[in-house]
Parts: structure tokens; sequence; C-alpha cells
């Protein structure tokens, strides 16, 4: 090993007891978090009980779309953590964090609509994963005037991950240097086992026994029969590769063509074959190439072209309501599959929580004016008992009157049916609103928002009027933009 573990464990108590800064450590679960957690772990518990005077607090960031197995395992291991510290007199303090309800995937997915995450959109990266861990450095940091990162990060291991490295060298301290991140400018970054290769790691969990009583063995065989990537980083910045770049990530992610590691668990372990539904769901309804489920048009109507002459087509915007529902009746069949599975440990698996089912149906009927209320029907149809989420005022319409007013949309346009009833339903959802909450002040607004956003007939009659108005000196930025495939709403939110 190029630093031994003596060395940098020596170096950590040096660090420790130099100041009153707390830590933090980024624990994903994989070797490379867990040989520096162990490392620090076995420095701290070696000094004597009046030394261990700062807090070294541990997290773990959930995106509640992890592959379960791994998910366990963390769960598991920061149970252990806690037990143990307790146990031996150590400020050690494990943190499950997890997106706000806002930010999580599908509420974002599912509920507004947001195509699946790609290159030139990866939403979820930083709504998944840097807002919670970022919160909660920012606030320890600006607690204690200052904090100490810890993170797994190895040279070596990828160029990307070597130019995180680099952004986080130059520092006038000792092996410490300041996060380059403006949110965390109070944060000094300490990686103990940057020189250290990935043989270096598995050479020193397995042969020195594990401090909060789990057994690395057992880590041995999760990453054993999948691809030689590296594990999924504690993600703390921008500049940090996402989960898509690595061994271990999101079930649902995009960024990759395949999920090797998942479909690498299921043929090579018969007890791990219970996770199929959740790579079939994964394989069979997330996916790049999903113009055709996506309308035409952004959240509030507005459109615009990619490309030139006559090869130019619309950007198209947010799920089709129609997918977004099946989106949801899918996923929740799925998890019941996994639930009629009886897996030990994972007989209650939860793919989506009833609050984010309750996010969703408020975000269909009030938001974009769904009053069809499809959410506790789908969960009905799949579950066959009541919806147990909150009460929400009833909607205006019965399901007959909008099967109505859907038949007479077709008699009247038939070419437009869809986009007829559409309008339609969103004027009375306003108006149906305004009057429950009796205030009139955006009301015209809203109603002039509906039109805007209901202004085509078809995409043809959109295509048209897009290329009749198209600025010609924006062509060639409409191409490469990379904000082109977000919906409309979110444009404007990054852009504030």
């Amino acid at each position: 090993m190029t630093t031994p573990p003596e060395t940098i464990i020596e170096e950590i108590q040096s660090l420790y007891r130099s100041d009153s800064m707390p830590w933090i450590v980024g624990y994903s679960g994989g070797k490379d978090s867990t040989a520096s957690l162990q490392l620090i772990w076995k420095a701290v518990a070696s000094l004597p009980a009046e030394q261990r005077t700062k807090d070294i607090h541990v997290i773990s960031t959930d995106t509640l779309v992890e592959n379960p197995v791994i998910a366990a395992w963390v769960d598991s291991s920061l149970r252990n953590m806690k037990a143990e510290a307790e146990r031996q007199g150590l400020p050690i303090h494990p943190h499950r964090l997890t997106p706000s309800l806002e930010h999580r995937f599908w509420v974002n997915l599912i509920g507004k609509g947001y195509p699946a995450p790609r290159n030139r959109f990866r939403w979820c990266t930083d709504r998944l994963k840097i807002s919670a861990s970022t919160k909660f450095i920012q606030e320890l940091s600006e607690a204690n005037n200052e904090a100490i990162l810890v993170l797994g990060q190895r040279r070596g291991e990828s160029q990307a991950r070597d130019k995180v490295i680099e952004n986080y060298s130059g520092s006038t301290r000792d092996r410490l240097s300041r996060n380059r991140d403006p949110k965390l400018s109070r944060v000094w970054v300490y990686l103990p086992i940057e020189t250290w290769t990935s043989d270096d790691v598995w050479m020193y969990v397995l042969t020195d026994e594990n401090p909060w009583g789990v057994d690395n063995q057992d880590l041995f065989s999760i990453y054993k029969g999948a691809t030689p990537d590296a594990e999924c980083p504690v993600v703390v910045d921008k500049s940090t590769p996402s989960c898509g770049d690595s061994r271990f990530g999101c079930y649902v992610c995009t960024m990759v063509s395949q999920d090797k590691s998942m479909q690498a668990m299921i043929q090579n372990d018969d007890q791990k074959s219970w996770m199929k539904p959740i790579l079939d769901f994964r394989n069979n309804y997330l996916s790049v190439q999903d113009w055709d489920v996506r309308d035409f048009k952004r959240m509030n109507g507005r459109v615009k072209l990619m490309g030139k002459g006559d090869t130019a087509e619309l950007i198209h915007g947010p799920y089709l309501q129609s997918y977004r529902a099946k989106l949801l009746e899918e996923l929740l069949r799925t998890q019941c599959a996994l639930r009629d599975a009886k897996v030990p440990g994972h007989v209650q698996i939860e793919l989506i929580s009833l609050d984010e089912l309750d996010a969703i149906r408020r975000i269909w009927v009030e938001e974009k004016g769904e009053i069809e209320d499809l959410v506790p029907e789908i969960y009905e149809r799949v579950f066959l008992e009541k919806y147990p989420g909150r009460v929400m005022e009833p909607v205006p319409l019965e399901a007959e009157d909008l099967a109505l007013l859907n038949e007479i949309a077709t008699e009247l346009d038939p070419e437009a049916s869809n986009q007829l009833y559409q309008l339609t339903r969103n004027l009375l959802a306003v108006q149906f609103q305004s009057m429950q909450t009796q205030k009139r002040s955006r009301h015209l607004d809203r109603l002039e928002e509906v039109l805007k956003a209901n202004a085509f007939r078809t995409e043809f009659d959109a295509l048209e009027f897009a290329k009749s108005t198209r600025d010609e000196d924006q062509d060639e930025a409409s191409t490469n933009d990379e904000l082109e495939l977000i919906p409309l709403a979110v444009v404007e939110e990054e852009e504030k």
C-alpha cells in the first residue's frame, strides 16, 4: 500500500485532536466508504476517552430508489453503527438522509411528468442526492463555523474521479483542502485513502475486523459477480460522478443502458431472483427513447423546434397523462409482486410511499387540472382495497360527466378531440378551484394560462406555428441547448 493503515490511523488521530471542528463522514455502504469509516473508527476508539471530544457524523443518502439489497445493507449497517458507538462510548452518530418530498423521483417523474433522466437532462442527481447531503453539511458547518468532510475517494479509479480530487488540492492546511462549492465554503475535505488501490481497499476490509459488527465478507459477496466499476459515491457536489457511472446505483437509472449489477445479482444468486420484477419494470417502462409518450408542447403550451428546415421537429415536454397513469399502475403492481414473494427482510418493501402517492395525486388534480383523480382508482384496482391516503376536496365532475364531455369533444372535433377535452376539463378545474378557495385575484390569469397551454389543435399545427415564428438567430442554440428536454417550469426554476 502507498500509505499503510497504521500511518493513516495516526494521521486521523492527529487531525482529530488538532481542532474543534466536527467531522462528517460520507458513507455509501460500498467498500471505499467502509474502509474510510473503519480507519476513522479504529483511530478514535484508540484515543483515551477524554480526547474523544469531537462529534463524528456518518451520513448516508437514501434516494428511495436504491437497489433494495444495497439499501438493506446500508440500513442494517447504520443501525449497527448506532448501537456499537453507544456501547463503545464513541461520539459517532449515523444519519440516514432522504430527499424532501418534492424532490423525490416518483413525484417528479410520475407526478410532474419529467422525462427519465439522460445526459442532457440529469435532473435526478441534484434532487435525490446533493440536496439532502448539502443541507446537512451546510447546517452543521454553519452551526460550528467549520467542519471536515471525509470522503472515500481514491486516485486512479477513473479520470473523472481524479479530476474531482484535483479540485480538492491546493490546501494551505496539511492533508485538508477547501470545498469548491460556494454553499460549502466552510467545509474542509479529507481523503484518507486517496492513495490506495481497489486491491488495497479489499485487503484492508477483509482482513481487519469491522468495528461496528457487520461482516465485510457479506459486502464482498454483494460485489462478487457484478461489473468491475467503482461504488456509488456519496454525492456532495455536481463535480462528483453520478451513480450512473457506478457499480451500485438507483434501480431506475437511465444514465446507463442496462442495470448490470442488479441483472448479475439475479442471474448469479437464486436468493436474489425476487428482484426480477424491479428489473423488468425498469427495462420496460423507463427509457430515454420516449418522445411518443410525451406531450408535444411544454407545460405552459410553449413550443420550440430542434433542427432546421424540413427536418425540424418539436422538442417534446412532459409525459402524457396516459403514460403517467400507466407508470404508476405498473409500479404499484411491481410492489405488489415483491410483497407477494414474501422475501425475508423485504416482506413490506415499499417502492413508492403513501406520502408520494398523495403528492402525485395533488399535482395531477390541483396543478395539472386532471380532475379524473386517477390515483385512488389505480390504487384500488391494484391492491383491491380503498385508497388510504389523505382526503381531498371532491372533484367537480363525476366519471360519467367526464365521459360525456369526452364524447362531445370527439363529436365536435374528431381529429383533435383529446386537446379539446383537456382544454374544457382544465377550464372547469380552474373555475372549481376558484370557487372553493373564494380567491378571485388570479382567476382570470389562470384561465388565460390554461388557454395558452392548450392553444394548438394538433401537433402538426404546433409544428407549423413554431416554424413560422422561429427566430433564425436561435436555431443552432436550440439544437444544442442542454435545457431543451426539461419541461418549461423546470427551466424557469433553474434560471431564477
